[in-house]
């Protein structure tokens, strides 16, 4: 099925009229989620979005070029942290990121959206959107957690940093998506335990 985008006389960008209004696009966002667990991404319209928000189309393709970017935008408000926090600590944060990671896209994946984050993978035309918006931002921070926790002496040295976040968080996405069985907190803390065994200096406590 070809991909929806916005009408080529409209634009994306926003005018110099009045601000956006957040609570429109929270309202869009909840109908984008509801119309996603209803009908599927492939059934999902931006017409329906609109109609089911109570807005005019206009709105929708001013704000997002196509579906796809839509559906990605509502998910990932949902399962992105706007803020990251931080101890200073960067192994306890990155323990805690990793936590997160598989909280918010294990967890969703198979309770409230069918065609939730890890599910999305599977959607060609949303793997590009998916990665910048979703994947991105929180693999970059936690892998400057691990640069991190080598500076500060708590791993070691020859630890690849990237390597150790890929390694930590992959099965978040791989148990839902290939084994179809749910990844929880449980799943992350272990995982976190049984690798930083291999990675920790040697006068560093267990964690």
């Amino acid at each position: 099925m070809k991909e929806e985008t916005m009408p080529q006389q409209e634009s994306s960008r926003p005018g110099r009229g009045r601000p956006r209004d957040p609570a429109r696009g929270e309202a869009i966002r909840q109908a984008t989620l509801e119309l996603l667990d209803e009908l599927g991404y492939h059934g999902l319209t931006m017409v329906d979005v609109a109609q089911r928000a109570g807005v005019a189309k206009t709105t929708i393709y001013r704000r997002w070029d196509s579906k796809a970017e839509m559906v990605l935008d509502a998910i990932a408000e949902q399962v992105v942290p706007r803020e990251f926090e931080e101890t200073g600590d960067a192994l306890a944060d990155l323990r805690s990121v990793v936590a997160q990671f598989y909280a918010r896209v294990a967890g969703r994946a198979h309770t409230e959206l069918p065609m939730a984050p890890a599910a999305l993978l599977r959607e060609a035309e949303l793997t590009d959107a998916f990665h910048k918006r979703f994947v991105t931002p929180m693999r970059d921070h936690a892998r400057a957690l691990a640069e991190r926790a080598i500076e500060q002496g708590k791993l070691r040295e020859d630890v690849d940093p990237t390597m150790l976040v890929d390694l930590l968080t992959a099965p978040a996405v791989y148990k839902p998506v290939v084994l179809d069985e749910r990844a929880g907190a449980d799943d992350a803390d272990a995982l976190f335990v049984m690798v930083m065994r291999g990675c920790l200096r040697g006068d560093e406590p267990r964690v």
